[in-house]
This record gives C-alpha cells, structure tokens and sequence, in this order.
C-alpha cells in the first residue's frame, strides 16, 4: 500500500546526480513489483490476518536489526523520549494498518482491496482542512471528489454482490485511514530520525503489537502449511524490505509527477497480479471506480507536488 515520506536523513546528503538515472528508475521498478505482490502473498499464506501481519513485519524488523546496527548505531543512542514517542504512535498506526487491510483480502477483491487502501491521501488533505485548517485548491478539490467517487462506486458494486465484499471494502478503507494515521507521525519523526532507525524501529514495535495480539488471542502459529511460511517469508522480505526500501531510497531523485505516477502503478499492477495469479475478474464497477480513485490521487499529489514518498 502508497504513502508521502520526508527524506531528509542526517550524514545522507548525496544530491540527485549520485547515481544514473536508469538506477534510480530500475530500482523503483523492482519495488513497485515487489510491493505490489503483497497482495498475492497474503492470498496465499493460509493463516489469520494478525498473524500474517505480525510475520511480515517481524521478520522484517530481523532483518533490518543488524544493518542498522552496523551502519546507524549512534543514531539509536541520541534517539530522545519525543522521537520515541512519535515512532511509538506510528508503530499503532501501522500495526492497525496491516492488520485491516490483510483482513480485507479475506472478504474483498484484490483490485478493490488496494484500491480502497491506496485514498490514504484523500484522508491526508482532509485532516488538514479539518484539523488544521488548510484550504486546499481547487486541485485538492477535485482529487478528493474524485476518490470519493470512485469508492462510492465500488462500494455499490460490492454491496450488490453482497454484504461480505463490502465489510473487505470497509476493512480497506480503514487500513488506508490508519496508514495516513501513520504518514502523520512519521513525517514528523523522519524530519529529525534518520531512515533505518526509523523503519527499523517502527517495524519492531508494530511487530511487537502484533504479537501480543496473537499471543493474548491465541492464534496458531505453529504447524502451518509450508506454503503459508514460504508466503510469510516472501511478503517480509519482497514487499517490505525489498519493496518498501527500494522506493524510499529510489524517491530521492524522482521528480513529482513521476512519482505520482510510479504510486498509481502499485493497486494497477496489484489488481493484474490477481487476474493473472488467480483469475479474479475486475467487474465494471472496480474499473470506473478506481479509474476515478487513481485519477484524483494523481491530481492530488501533483497539486500538492509532493517531493517523496513510500509505499504501503
């Protein structure tokens, strides 16, 4: 799923022309690839949503540990109790994220799921209207209306293919909800932390989160199927390590409109995924609805022109 990130890391000022532009777009073209098999891992993996979730982001957390150690050592040390306290908050946030939205898979569409994931922004410029009093433009505008749309029209296809489909619909929502939840907090710490503290850390505790959920629910963990592990496996290091670190690094020299671009890419190539891994159909209403979704995420981030981003 897709999201705005400062990137601003303390000790990492190489400019843009660092490195060929062919790397930059090579490696977002992995991780757009590789985040959008998210989707298809959960499908997969046959285990409880909380589960999956606290796998995903556990093992990531595994992974990143060392490496940040290694290279960012001194930057945990000099963490202080705010910064803390904001990943701690983004930590909740995403932990609810993933919980929600892997949830949906369970009762939706793929295409609908990381469609209705990806209004996050829709959710961003309404907290600024609201809560901090931002008037946006008539660019804004037309982006939110757009979006609401768009999901006005997939969740009345769902509806008329029955009550389950749209509590996945309503599970997707709230998983973009708390996603922009997450952006909030994580904006903030990321203007003072530098990345791989920040993820390393934000992944550890959502992880931590998630399994005291599973352990206080008493999911089964043990004696799953070897695909489900293989599948757990592949959706944390694929899709978050791989696919999210690929974006949050590639972003840096990505202009704005490219960058809204690159975003839509995730629900499209997520929604082909489905169709061709497990034949899911997107019906008409999927279509037009998020054609409109992804359309006013487009002119919204290019009316905001936002400078970064990650992927969700």
């Amino acid at each position: 799923m897709a999201r705005p990130l400062k990137h601003g890391d303390r000790g990492s000022r190489r400019t843009s022309g660092s490195h060929p532009p062919a790397l930059y777009i090579g490696v977002m073209t992995v991780a757009l690839v590789s985040v959008g098999h998210a989707a298809i891992f959960v499908r997969i993996a046959d285990a409880d949503p909380i589960v999956i979730a606290a796998f995903r982001l556990g093992i990531a957390a595994a992974v990143l540990a060392p490496v940040t150690l290694i290279f960012a050592r001194s930057e945990l040390r000099t963490l202080t109790r705010r910064q803390l306290r904001l990943i701690a908050g983004a930590a909740v946030f995403l932990a609810l994220h993933f919980a929600t939205w892997i949830a949906s898979l369970d009762f939706t569409s793929i295409a609908n799921a990381v469609v209705l994931v990806t209004l996050n922004p829709v959710w961003l410029a309404l907290y600024g209207l609201i809560i901090l009093r931002v008037q946006p433009g008539r660019g804004t505008w037309l982006s939110i209306a757009l979006a609401v749309a768009g999901s006005v029209i997939i969740a009345a296809g769902s509806a008329a293919g029955g009550s389950t489909s749209l509590f996945g619909d309503l599970l997707a929502l709230a998983g973009g909800i708390f996603i922009a939840g997450f952006l909030l907090l994580a904006q903030r710490a990321r203007q003072s932390v530098a990345l791989l503290p920040f993820v390393t850390l934000v992944y550890g505790a959502a992880a931590l989160l998630l399994w005291i959920v599973v352990i206080a629910l008493g999911l089964p963990v043990a004696g799953l199927s070897a695909t489900t592990y293989g599948a757990l496996i592949a959706l944390a290091l694929i899709s978050q390590v791989i696919g999210h670190t690929g974006i949050n690094w590639a972003v840096r020299a990505i202009p704005p409109t490219l960058l809204a671009l690159a975003i839509l890419g995730e629900p499209v190539l997520a929604a082909l995924f489905g169709w061709a891994y497990f034949g899911e159909g997107i019906g008409w209403p999927t279509a037009l609805g998020g054609t409109l979704i992804l359309g006013g995420i487009w002119l919204g981030t290019r009316a905001n022109r936002l400078k970064s981003g990650q992927i969700g």
